[in-house]
């Protein structure tokens, strides 16, 4: 008895190794591989229980707004380049649907310490290029580093499911004023019109000064103040509940090469 318990927990140990040795990442590319399930660990660096719990939070995503996000973790790129695969991987895979193109697709790998995330025609106007830089860079990267795959991955979706609603705005990088050297100059010509114009209503006088007292003077305003916040910090989706009946598959979205590429 004690013999079979020992060669099953060292089957156990040595099977993640032995799927991993056995991977091809060519593999994902054939008819039918990511067919009715969006998050996919060939790594192993899911447990069982968070792999679902994202599964569901991304179904329930896709049943609410029909956008897709799929996740899909490698062991290794084996060579590829890890944005020019992603993007192929979305067009074999069809993330998103037809008609909108309204996919997105988080490559991880683990050896090569890289991962993208490739955005749907679609989804390229919601998600440019440098806010997926920013989602990668900001949110998912600095999980990475301290070895919290799960985190990083389940914060980074949650990003991606804010921006393809328009409800994550990248931070400013700039100063602490907030305010760039062009905003500046247009309200700094702004004040010289506005100086001009009263000016020429006042008679000529060049003063300021009515029998009220001063003209009141009102500041252009800023919807940025000192800098936009990301809506995507702590809180995770909060949409309905969806159905029960499960993930269907993807509906054929296209890609066109849109996102951005990061490292740890």
């Amino acid at each position: 008895m004690k013999k079979t318990l020992l060669l099953y927990f060292l089957l156990m140990i040595a099977l993640p190794g032995f799927s991993q040795q056995n991977f091809n990442i060519d593999d994902l590319l054939k008819p039918g591989a990511g067919a009715k399930q969006l998050v996919h660990d060939y790594a192993g660096i899911l447990t069982q229980d968070q792999s679902q719990t994202l599964e569901k939070k991304l179904y329930r995503f896709d049943d609410s707004t029909s956008n897709q996000i799929a996740v899909v973790i490698v062991p290794s790129l084996q060579g590829k380049d890890v944005a020019d695969f992603n993007v192929e991987l979305g067009r074999a895979w069809g993330v998103g649907g037809k008609a909108f193109n309204n996919g997105i697709v988080l490559l991880i790998s683990t050896q090569d310490r890289k991962l993208n995330i490739a955005t749907g025609y679609g989804l390229e106007g919601a998600i440019p290029d440098a806010m997926a830089s920013q989602i990668i860079q900001q949110v998912i990267v600095p999980n990475f580093k301290g070895n919290d795959y799960y985190r990083g991955i389940d914060e980074g979706t949650n990003a991606l499911m804010l921006a393809a609603q328009g409800k994550y705005h990248i931070a400013r990088e700039r100063g602490d004023s907030g305010v760039s050297l062009g905003t500046a100059l247009l309200i700094f010509i702004f004040i010289i019109i506005v100086f001009i114009i009263i000016s020429k209503n006042s008679g000529g006088g060049g003063s300021f000064m009515s029998r009220r007292g001063a003209r009141p003077f009102i500041w252009p305003t800023s919807g940025a103040g000192g800098g936009w916040i990301s809506s995507g910090g702590g809180g995770g989706w909060s949409g309905g509940g969806g159905s029960s009946g499960g993930f269907g598959g993807f509906g054929g979205g296209g890609f066109g090469g849109g996102g951005a590429s990061g490292s740890w």
